[in-house]
């Protein structure tokens, strides 16, 4: 009687090392970057800041900022004794954001490296939650975030979306 060999033949091995080549050539590059995660993360830290500066500028009825830099966006509120003297807005005391990451202030959200904000330079937002460019001018704003969707904000609601 004779006994059946056992193991692979040399034409399957081959084929699962072009596989397994063909697999990590692809594959690999793919999972080892992190930049796609922390252009969401820093995007929805930037969706935060503004959906809460303008919570802030309604439940305070002051004119709440949101400066945005390449690199950081900070949130800051008027002290101004008249909420509705939108022409004397000085946004200078700090908002602190919920769940404010590490290596930035309480009021920022700061960009991960490699990673960078532009679109409108300052939010204002009045006592009523609407987005403002100059006194009394109700005007969108959008924020960009590299390789992520753009984020508005609406002019008369002050929606963040």
């Amino acid at each position: 009687m004779r006994r059946r060999a056992r193991g692979f033949t040399l034409v399957e091995l081959i084929t699962t090392m072009i596989l397994i080549g063909i697999l990590s050539a692809v594959a690999i590059p793919r999972l080892s970057g992190t930049s796609s995660f922390s252009e969401r993360g820093f995007r929805d830290g930037v969706f935060t800041a503004l959906s809460h500066a303008r919570r802030v500028a309604v439940a305070s009825r002051r004119f709440v900022c949101v400066s945005i830099t390449s690199s950081i966006v900070t949130v800051t509120r008027d002290l101004g004794t008249n909420p509705e003297a939108a022409a004397s807005v000085s946004c200078t005391a700090p908002v602190p954001l919920p769940g404010a990451g590490s290596g930035c202030s309480a009021n920022a959200v700061c960009a991960p490296n490699g990673v960078a904000a532009g679109g409108t330079a300052i939010v204002v937002f009045d006592p009523l939650g609407r987005s403002i460019t100059t006194p009394n001018t109700v005007a969108p704003a959008t924020v960009t975030i590299s390789n992520q969707a753009d984020i508005t904000v609406a002019a008369e609601t002050g929606y963040v979306q």
